[in-house]
Formats: structure tokens, C-alpha cells, sequence
């Protein structure tokens, strides 16, 4: 292993022990000036993170949706349950884990803007932006199993109701459209999307107080707080894409 300037060189050989030494290089660090770009590595990962549990909420297979049919005194009955055959862990599991994905974004914030040498106004944030404070409340109620200090956001929220949904998109695109049809002889489902439009199977799931009044819709409400601490890190410095 050698160093010139700033460049490091590792020349690894069966038994050479090199290994060792270099996580001790990983852990301690060589500066800071390997240290920031190390940091932004863990916030990219992180905000990717982020995004995926976000489109991990949304499926545009609908084929799995098929039609309950009945008849009867001469009349024929259809029903359309677009939650049948969901897995309820499932749905929770990916909740949860789009929770911890915004709400851990405080603590790396932090550190950043403490490296930096920059204002953190993370705790501000919670308390002034309603859907921020219900996820830092539900992801520490997921960590604690209760929370002991005074909920941020005034509720100690639950979320009920989780479940799948027809979800139909006209987009941002002026103009754009979808639709969703089935015929309930067949089964068949149509669909059709314009200009951005989507139409997907959806995790949804009413936020309520705790004692069942609502105070937020799931997606909406985790959409809202991650473009939030998205804004948060762009202001400290971070170059969020």
C-alpha cells in the first residue's frame, strides 16, 4: 500500500494482511476531504431509498384483480375487490419501511449540516410541516411501541386501513387522461392512460389520531414530507437530484 498526495493505492495478495488494514483506513478516514463525498455516497443511497419504497407503493400489473360473480333469482351479481389476495405483512412491511426511509433522513441531515458547519433546521421542519411531524410520530411509535415524550405532531397517529386500491392518474400533463374498465362476463380489464396518466394497483391506508378520526391519507401524506426533506437538504447544501 502506498500514498502519494491524494491518491491511495492498495495492491491486495493472498495473505498479505492488507485487508485488515484497510478497514481500519475505512473506519478511521483519511481526512476530510474523503469524508464529504463518502457522506454525499450514503445520502444518494439514502434519497434513492426513498423513491423506491415510494414506487414500491404503486403496481401497474391489475391483471391479478378479477371479478366476483354470482347469480340468483334471476339476477346476476358482480363485485369488484381490488385488496383480494393482498398480503396484509406484506402491506405493513412496506409501510414501515417507506416510514423509516423519510423520517431517518432527519439524523443524516443533521450530520451533514454538522460537517458542514451549516444551520440545521431539521427539528423546525417537524414542527411547522403537519405530514413531517406524522412521520417522525408514526416511525418512532414503529421503533418505541409507544412514544415517551409529546407526539410532534400532536396526535399519536396509527395507521388503519392498509390495503390496496385502484389508483387512476391523469398526470401533470394538460390533457393527459386514464381510464379502467372490465367486463364482469369475462373478467377482462381495460385500460388506457394519455399524457402521463397511470392506472395501478396502490397501497393506501387512512392516518388517524389514535382514537379514529383522520388526520392524513398514507401516500399523500409520506409524498408531501419527502419532497419536504427533500427541500430541507437542498437548502443545507445537499445536491439533491
Amino acid at each position: 500500500m502506498s500514498r502519494n498526495g491524494d491518491a491511495l493505492q492498495i495492491t491486495l495478495t493472498r495473505g498479505s494482511g492488507y485487508v485488515q488494514e484497510w478497514r481500519k483506513l475505512a473506519c478511521c478516514g483519511l481526512g476530510s476531504a474523503s469524508y464529504e463525498p463518502r457522506m454525499l455516497d450514503l445520502l444518494d443511497r439514502k434519497l434513492r431509498q426513498m423513491h423506491a419504497a415510494l414506487s414500491g407503493l404503486r403496481d401497474d400489473d391489475i391483471s391479478v384483480v378479477k371479478p366476483q360473480i354470482a347469480y340468483g333469482d334471476g339476477y346476476f351479481y358482480a363485485k369488484v375487490d381490488f385488496n383480494q389476495n393482498s398480503d396484509p405483512i406484506a402491506l405493513a412491511n412496506a409501510a414501515s419501511l417507506l416510514v423509516a426511509n423519510i423520517a431517518s433522513l432527519k439524523d443524516h441531515l443533521k450530520a451533514w449540516c454538522k460537517k458542514k458547519g451549516v444551520p440545521f433546521h431539521g427539528d423546525a421542519l417537524i414542527n411547522s410541516n403537519k405530514s413531517v411531524a406524522l412521520i417522525h410520530d408514526l416511525w418512532n411509535i414503529d421503533k418505541h411501541a409507544e412514544l415517551n415524550s409529546p407526539p410532534r405532531s400532536g396526535f399519536k397517529p396509527k395507521l388503519e386501513d392498509l390495503r390496496k386500491a385502484l389508483s387512476i392518474s391523469t398526470g401533470t400533463v394538460a390533457g393527459g387522461g386514464a381510464f379502467y374498465s372490465m367486463d364482469l362476463r369475462t373478467g377482462k380489464a381495460t385500460t388506457g392512460t394519455s399524457g402521463g396518466g397511470a392506472v395501478q394497483l396502490a397501497l393506501a391506508a387512512r392516518i388517524t389520531d389514535g382514537v379514529g378520526n383522520d388526520v392524513g391519507e398514507f401516500t399523500q401524506v409520506c409524498t408531501e414530507a419527502a419532497e419536504a426533506w427533500s427541500s430541507a437538504l437542498r437548502a443545507a447544501g445537499v445536491p439533491v437530484p
